[in-house]
């Protein structure tokens, strides 16, 4: 029996690896920029000579133009071209922002080894806009200016997917505002918490809850919407974003036992951001008292599809991020002559931030993966010479 073929007998040669097609040289790219031309740029000169930031950035204001309820098309417009993180205005001095951030530590929320200027960052009021924005942490996924844009553009794409199947299988009334405006306002305070440094890196999110740095922008927003005290029903969203789907699966024998904590986790956000924005989290209509705690109720599809289509990250990251930051690493040292300290701050940092808010790291990841590195070394220097 032929395990590898599934029939007995068959022999003959076994398939091997599988020639995907090729498309780098099809590429229309901006013309090829020196080195120190690249490092000198801002990063909102690198957005704007990126047709694929403009672009996404445009289309995404395209799209808040095209929302029929009022308030989401003021409020997404608004996050896009002109952001403001409002709820910090209830604690205008350094103490009372020490009380606040003391009150977060005693509940869980925030970490005591952290301080006030740390996890609230000044500058909350005029933060850049969606143009210039990275999507996430320098390690993660669409590290470059532009990249929220691109990753928020995206992500509601994938979103009006989701509303159509469930509207056309099921016949579910999904409403298409609700995730469409909750994605974008989801990922705002980004623009904030991701302030660029002058070596071409940027800030990063603070501890807070479950003392990790990848909820921090979750519970800012959900805060935020709640200051502003705009319906429950996307508050709702800014909260069950990340973990809705949490799931913990472990075995009893040959059963599985599934917890889904994912209600329990969103639930934990929206405690931690009722405290920021001083309101009760009943009275607004996100939680309810079962069982002496208070927990989620269910929640319709439009909050599915809110957390389902925020989903483009584990390949941008698990994928493209992985390979491609190597790949440049391997490029700058071998090709652009960086070494030592270069390769990890200004230059190194410029290049990566260049060629990716350019490219696209998904697309220099399928080069590499479809093509091999030869061509995707060769894309670079199609952007970037010596």
């Amino acid at each position: 029996m032929c395990l590898a073929c599934g029939s007995a007998g068959l022999g003959g040669r076994l398939p091997g690896k599988f020639v995907y097609s090729h498309f780098s040289d099809d590429l229309e790219l901006a013309p090829q920029r020196r080195l120190d031309e690249v490092v000198a740029l801002s990063p909102e000169e690198m957005a704007r000579a990126s047709r694929l930031v403009s672009g996404t950035y445009n289309e995404l204001l395209q799209t808040a133009a095209s929302l029929e309820d009022d308030g989401y098309r003021r409020l997404m417009t608004e996050c896009i071209a002109r952001p403001t993180v409002t709820f910090l205005e209830m604690y205008p001095t350094d103490q009372d922002r020490r009380r606040l951030f003391d009150e977060m530590v005693k509940l869980g929320f925030f970490n005591a080894a952290d301080d006030p200027d740390h996890v609230f960052p000044r500058g909350h009021l005029k933060p850049q806009s969606y143009l210039t924005a990275p999507s996430s942490h320098n390690d993660f996924y669409n590290a470059f200016p532009g990249g929220l844009a691109l990753t928020v553009a995206f992500n509601i794409r994938m979103a009006d997917a989701y509303t159509q199947n469930y509207r056309q299988t099921y016949g579910l009334p999904v409403n298409r505002d609700l995730a469409v405006a909750a994605l974008l306002v989801h990922e705002y305070p980004k623009v904030w918490l991701y302030q660029w440094q002058k070596d071409g890196s940027w800030l990063e999110e603070p501890r807070t809850v479950y003392d990790d740095t990848w909820h921090a922008h979750c519970i800012y927003v959900t805060a935020e919407l709640m200051h502003r005290r705009f319906d429950s029903r996307i508050v709702m969203a800014m909260a069950a974003a990340h973990q809705l789907s949490a799931l913990e699966a472990s075995m009893d024998g040959r059963n599985v036992v599934a917890k889904w904590r994912g209600l329990e986790r969103v639930a934990h956000f929206i405690k931690a951001a009722a405290v920021l924005a001083q309101v009760d989290p009943v009275d607004y209509g996100l939680l309810e008292h079962r069982n002496g705690d208070l927990v989620l109720a269910p929640q319709p599809a439009e909050q599915w599809v809110t957390h389902l289509a925020d989903m483009n990250w584990p390949y941008a990251m698990g994928g493209a991020h992985l390979y491609t930051h190597e790949l440049l690493k391997q490029t700058a040292a071998d090709d652009l002559g960086l070494a030592g300290p270069d390769l990890d701050g200004l230059p190194f940092n410029q290049l990566k931030n260049y060629v990716w808010s350019q490219l696209g790291q998904i697309p220099l990841y399928e080069i590499l993966v479809r093509e091999g590195h030869e061509a995707a070394r060769k894309t670079i220097a199609r952007l970037v010479s010596r």
